[in-house]
């Protein structure tokens, strides 16, 4: 499975290229709201986005985890707690070759789960009452192996690093419209008319630069949410993948993933935190669309129950490509 890890690990750079240009973009937006028609109002709008995004990065990076738990208010439990779950969580560490995670307990009927921390020393794993008291053993272990699967395959960090980078760019985007909105707009206008001196082609000018100002304020948030959510979900079908190896046991993960399915209950962990959960929480009433941090979750059931050919991982990709219609799962060497 390393070679998966390090197509995923290439993807994810690829995805935060993309990100990172937008950002510059937006930054220089900015610079150029506040002083327009002047290079240096740009240079120091992209210097400054790039510096709330290191710092954004840099908290993340020392307290990302602490953050995402005290979103969902998760608190953490001890062997004696729940000595059945800290077995579980230590057989699949043993399986996946992982450290032993430390284990969070959410105290919500919702049925949910998610993974966290910056690598897989200081890795977390954390689970709702309403998931832990409704599933047997065997599928609260097929659960587990889902959110070890997310640390094993370092998408963790990934996630966390790449949720950072879309809030600084809605951020900037919001700032950008709300100045050009409050007199960053008129005050450009006014610049460029008695600066210009050309009459109307200057004006005709100015205002299609303005134009693709604001398009790309309102389509750089967009197009980042977009990057972030289709590689979330992807993710996702790699997870259900490599769990599956982990335990040999697709019929269990689909039997939770079924009964998590019917769950109705809210359930608000926090942005971030939501993009994490084994399944999208339920804010309120939502449908797939190309924003959803998750793959449908019937598609994910469907492959699972199909998958008597074997629980490896190119059986799982055969079958996801049979049942969805297309070949795109990174392929394994082996």
């Amino acid at each position: 499975m390393y070679d998966l890890i390090k197509n995923n690990q290439r993807k994810s750079w690829l995805v935060f290229i993309g990100m990172g240009l937008l950002l510059i973009s937006l930054g220089g937006i900015l610079g150029y709201v506040f002083m327009p028609y002047d290079y240096q109002g740009v240079i120091t709008g992209v210097f400054i986005a790039i510096i709330i995004w290191v710092i954004q990065t840099f908290i993340a990076f020392l307290g990302g985890d602490k953050i995402i738990l005290n979103m969902a208010n998760a608190k953490a439990i001890s062997y004696d707690d729940d000595r059945e779950l800290y077995n579980i969580v230590e057989e699949l560490s043993i399986a996946s070759g992982l450290p032993m995670p430390k284990v969070y307990v959410i105290e919500t009927p919702a049925m949910n789960a998610f993974a966290t921390g910056m690598n897989p020393k200081k890795s977390i794993v954390a689970i709702t009452t309403g998931l832990r008291e409704r599933l047997t053993r065997q599928e609260i272990q097929a659960v587990m192996a889902h959110e070890m699967s997310h640390i094993y395959n370092r998408d963790v960090r990934f996630m966390t690093f790449a949720s950072i980078m879309l809030g600084t760019i809605v951020i900037i985007s919001e700032i950008a419209l709300r100045s050009m909105v409050w007199g960053g707009g008129s005050s450009s206008r006014s610049s460029g008319s008695s600066s210009g001196g050309k009459g109307g082609g200057g004006g005709i000018a100015q205002i299609l630069v303005l134009v693709v100002v604001v398009a790309l304020a309102i389509l750089a948030p967009i197009l980042a949410r977009m990057f972030y959510f289709s590689l979330s979900r992807k993710r996702e079908y790699l997870a259900d993948a490599t769990s599956v190896n982990f335990t040999r046991d697709p019929v269990s993960l689909a039997n939770a993933l079924e009964k998590i399915s019917g769950d109705n209950v809210v359930f608000d962990p926090g942005k971030m935190t939501a993009a994490m959960c084994i399944n999208k929480p339920r804010v309120k009433e939502h449908k797939e669309n190309l924003t959803s941090t998750h793959p449908p979750i019937q598609k994910r059931i469907a492959i699972l129950r199909a998958m008597s050919m074997g629980t490896d991982y190119n059986t799982y990709t055969k079958v996801y490509a049979s049942i969805m219609g297309k070949d795109d799962l990174p392929k394994s060497k082996k």
